[in-house]
């Protein structure tokens, strides 16, 4: 069990209640939701925590942190942020996010690449005219860039329940060359898949299908997720007519105990035949054909048409995911699972054994939640405060948003500020490391160092 006790005594309110958020002497502009770690166990994978936390539909946080919660690097927005993880784009890893607003309850934004250093390289959005929406923006090994958008097409809906100047909600897919931003790819639902299939309740603007991933299967044909029919497709790519369904009302396969899913998120081809998905097991608290939101493997026999559940990963507190969810698999074999609207991200080793749990004190909720191996390269200088104490000391407080090969801060100090002096050497302590001094120079700068105590960058000289 760790625990968050310096972080959170920065950040509690003056009211004395809980914190939520994280509060910093050097960076006072960034105030990201807190990560606090309830379990960790040995077994954890390597990498950083990938999650993108938010309440509202304003504003949003893009945060790498550690296994300890602290944050490595932090990007605030005015626009929602989700759906933040590492991927590769022509052999070099890049930082992926979408960015954007909802509009009349549906996302409409773009979808970002910055580098290593975390400058922006692209934003981009659909193509023809159409939206890039939050579920799905996947860097493919063809340096395209398959995305998720929202159709709206007028339809009369009265044989179903609904108003003749009906809309539509439809799934539509392109896939985008991102160089040049050519739309080499477009499916769209209505054309190959039914109303009858859905099991949302029709309105006047029906969201039948609520497409939420797509994924590059082996033979390089699509696989894709829909969530109000509960069901998973296989689509022929040149074509775009269904090979498959799994799961729903329509299901090509027989399902095996356990195997049967709802509203379900992220689902993935696995080799071996193999098939990951978050089972969220519930579209709203009233309307819950499950007790427990989990994520399943499953093994999907395309020629027998049979699919079995080989593995179950349950949510550790019993809790039910109402939306959004991930299932990451992990170099180790285990999984990383982000609980969607449940403020909660898991890691389970390859035995099924719990190796890490975090929780959003502030209840917010994370899209998807990745796990990854990333070194970043800070833009600009560190960032440097100096807070004097009563009994003539001073705390100096070094931080430098997005550096990860910082192992020590030292504090430079002098009369002027142009003769400065090496004061201390502190290894480096979350994202904000403080660095007391018994002895007040009247400047100070605060000076990053590497393992090997290389200088890796310096901050403006402040005076005290």
């Amino acid at each position: 069990m760790l625990t968050r006790t310096r972080q959170a005594a920065a950040s509690s309110g003056d009211d004395g209640t809980a914190a939520t958020t994280s509060r910093y002497q050097s960076r006072p502009d960034l105030t990201p939701p807190l990560l606090s770690v309830e379990h960790q166990a040995p077994g954890a994978a390597n990498g950083y925590v990938l999650v993108a936390p938010f309440t509202g539909t304003n504003h949003g946080t893009a945060l790498i942190a550690d296994n300890t919660g602290e944050p490595v690097w932090i990007y605030q927005s005015t626009k929602l942020v989700m759906n933040f993880r590492v991927q590769t784009l022509r052999g070099k890893r890049v930082l992926t996010w979408w960015e954007g607003k909802v509009d009349d309850g549906y996302f409409a934004g773009e979808c970002v690449i910055a580098d290593e250093s975390y400058r922006v390289l692209k934003r981009f959005s659909a193509g023809n005219g159409l939206q890039a929406e939050v579920h799905e923006f996947l860097i493919t090994s063809r340096n395209t860039a398959l995305i998720s958008i929202n159709g709206f097409v007028p339809a009369d809906l009265s044989a179903y329940g609904g108003p003749q100047d009906g809309t539509v909600v439809e799934g539509v897919i392109q896939e985008i060359d991102i160089a040049t931003g050519n739309v080499l790819l477009e499916w769209h639902s209505l054309q190959h898949v039914g109303l009858d299939e859905t099991s949302f309740p029709v309105s006047g603007t029906w969201d039948y299908f609520h497409l939420n991933s797509i994924e590059v299967d082996v033979d390089d044909n699509l696989i894709v997720s829909a969530r109000y029919p509960s069901a998973v497709y296989k689509l022929d790519r040149r074509s775009g007519e269904v090979i498959w369904r799994l799961g729903g009302t329509k299901s090509d396969f027989e399902l095996g105990p356990g195997a049967t899913f709802w509203f379900q998120h992220d689902a993935r081809a696995r080799p071996g035949g193999l098939l990951s998905l978050f089972d969220d097991g519930a579209e709203a608290l009233d309307h819950a054909p499950e007790p427990v939101s989990r994520a399943i493997v499953l093994s999907v026999d395309a020629s027998a048409m049979k699919a079995e559940l080989v593995r179950e990963l349950r949510n550790p507190n019993g809790s039910l995911t109402v939306a959004m969810g991930s299932a990451q698999l992990l170099h180790t074999g285990g999984y990383f699972v982000g609980w969607g609207t449940v403020p909660e991200v898991s890691e389970f080793g390859p035995d099924g054994s719990l190796v890490f749990d975090a929780i959003f004190p502030g209840g917010q909720s994370c899209y998807r939640a990745f796990r990854a191996q990333w070194a970043g390269r800070a833009a600009g200088r560190p960032a440097v405060a100096a807070v004097p104490n009563t009994n003539g000391s001073i705390d100096v407080y070094a931080s430098w948003n997005g550096a990860t090969r910082i192992s020590h801060w030292r504090v430079d100090g002098g009369d002027t500020a142009t003769a400065l002096t090496g004061f201390k050497v502190m290894p480096r302590s979350g994202f904000e490391t403080r660095i007391r001094l018994t002895r007040r120079p009247r400047h100070v700068a605060a000076v990053a160092l590497d393992a090997t105590g290389k200088v890796l960058g310096t901050s403006q000289v402040i005076a005290t």
